[in-house]
């Protein structure tokens, strides 16, 4: 059988509960390949569920040292993590998540690392010759320990280089290690639901392994906006904003995540209170950089200048039904909804009030008044809570002149605006009374 045949059958063995003999199959999957870190976790899981804790622990370490020698960093945090869950007080793992952090931070702007230390020679060589699926019992357990905690040989990183490791990288050593202990790890199975569109979300989530389908409602039907693979982040802007995600991710294949609760944030912030404006100013930036690529007021501007335009803005969290223009007040600013939902409304003059509409992300409001000078034509209000960019009214000014084909767009967008506007407020027609047929009374 070669590798992913084994591991297969292993994965059967567990789904069975048959440990022991899936334990087995995984070390006798690594004894063939040495680099088969999956198997190698996968047998520390097993030597956990037969209650040998200290070899499980010990083959996770082996399996994150592996890991992070061949650059897989979030696949090593994952072994140490799993590693402490077993054995929370382990030092070597911890020291072993230290290591992570170092590699991760090395060439990082304006932080200085000292080189980690070397892990420590291991006991275990890893020279064993049997077939470890016809063992079982104590010699299982003693050859397989001997294949599992034994040094991945090859997969040695370059120093040079700095492997993506997305957020965690702008944690401080003591919180990364901090954040790393409270947070869940997760196996999700395909077609399962990691976090679901318009559902109250409480968590962030990062792909370790595995691959995620985007999907949004539209028209009834679900439709797919992108994949996301090992290294991808989501949900950190309803984390940090409230609002509901606006599209569910589900799983394609077997997949692990991480998932960072507001519970495990609010944890680590007692000790580290920067993380909460790591994480804020994190989610901003994903958020600018979706902006840049997926608004149309940023299309009509080369890509290289887009960065600086942005930068012109400030950040602002909305709260639900809180007001950005008021009818008939001036427009402060003008804002452009990064993530959520604005709805736009107007007092009728037969009475009540009109929807003109939403606006969503990419979409601007407050432009009528800044171009005209006028008051604002409708009150525009948060529909639930709503991250925004805004640029104060001075600022909108100097924008326009500088950038021309910014404010072509805008004069053409508030031009059909008020068309809108116009044409929602138009009142019923008058039917003429020779139109009218009225049915002859009953006799």
């Amino acid at each position: 059988m070669n590798e992913s045949s084994l591991r297969e059958l292993g994965m059967d063995l567990i789904e069975e509960r048959q440990f022991e003999r899936a334990l087995a199959v995984f070390a006798e999957a690594v004894r063939r390949v040495p680099a088969d870190h999956r198997s190698r976790m996968l047998a520390a899981r097993c030597l956990a569920e037969l209650g040998e804790r200290e070899r499980a622990v010990t083959a996770y370490h082996a399996c994150a040292e592996g890991l992070l020698r061949r650059d897989y960093l979030l696949s090593a945090m994952a072994a140490c993590k799993l590693a402490l869950d077993v054995a929370p007080n382990e030092r070597r793992v911890n020291d072993t998540l230290i290591r992570i952090h170092s590699r991760a931070v090395r060439n990082a702007p304006g932080r200085a690392v000292v080189p980690p230390p070397l892990p420590p020679e291991t006991l275990y060589d890893g020279k064993v010759d049997t077939d470890l699926m016809g063992l079982q019992g104590e010699e299982l357990s003693n050859r397989a320990i001997e294949v599992l905690a034994a040094p991945d040989p090859g997969g040695s990183a370059d120093p040079n280089s700095r492997p993506p490791l997305p957020l965690f990288a702008e944690l401080d050593r003591d919180a990364f290690v901090d954040l790393v202990r409270r947070m869940a790890w997760r196996r999700v199975r395909p077609d399962e639901a990691v976090s679901r569109e318009g559902e109250t979300a409480e968590s962030l989530y990062v792909v370790v392994a595995g691959k995620a389908e985007v999907t949004r409602q539209q028209d009834g039907e679900a439709r797919t906006l992108g994949f996301l693979g090992g290294g991808s982040i989501f949900g950190e802007i309803a984390l940090l904003t409230g609002a509901p995600p606006t599209a569910t991710v589900s799983a394609v294949s077997d997949t692990e995540v991480f998932e960072i609760r507001r519970e495990h944030l609010n944890a680590v912030a007692k000790s580290h209170p920067a993380v909460p404006q790591v994480l804020a100013d994190f989610a901003q930036q994903r958020m600018a950089r979706n902006l840049m690529a997926t608004s149309p007021m940023f299309q009509t501007m080369p890509e290289s200048e887009r960065g600086a335009l942005l930068r012109r803005f400030t950040f602002r969290a909305l709260q639900a039904r809180e007001k950005v223009l008021v009818e008939g007040e001036h427009s402060p600013g003008l804002y452009l909804v990064l993530a959520g939902e604005l709805v736009v409304q107007k007092e009728d003059p037969a009475g009540g009030v009109v929807t003109l509409g939403m606006l969503r992300e990419g979409e601007v409001a407050g432009e009528i008044s800044l171009l005209t000078g006028l008051r604002a034509t409708a009150t525009v209000a948060a529909a639930r809570k709503t991250a925004a960019a805004f640029l104060e009214r001075a600022a909108f000014h100097e924008l326009v002149t500088s950038v021309p084909d910014i404010r072509t767009y805008l004069e053409q967008l508030s031009d059909r605006r008020l068309k809108q506007i116009g044409e929602a407020l138009r009142p019923a027609e008058i039917i003429d009374a020779d139109e009218l047929v009225l049915e002859p009374e009953a006799a």
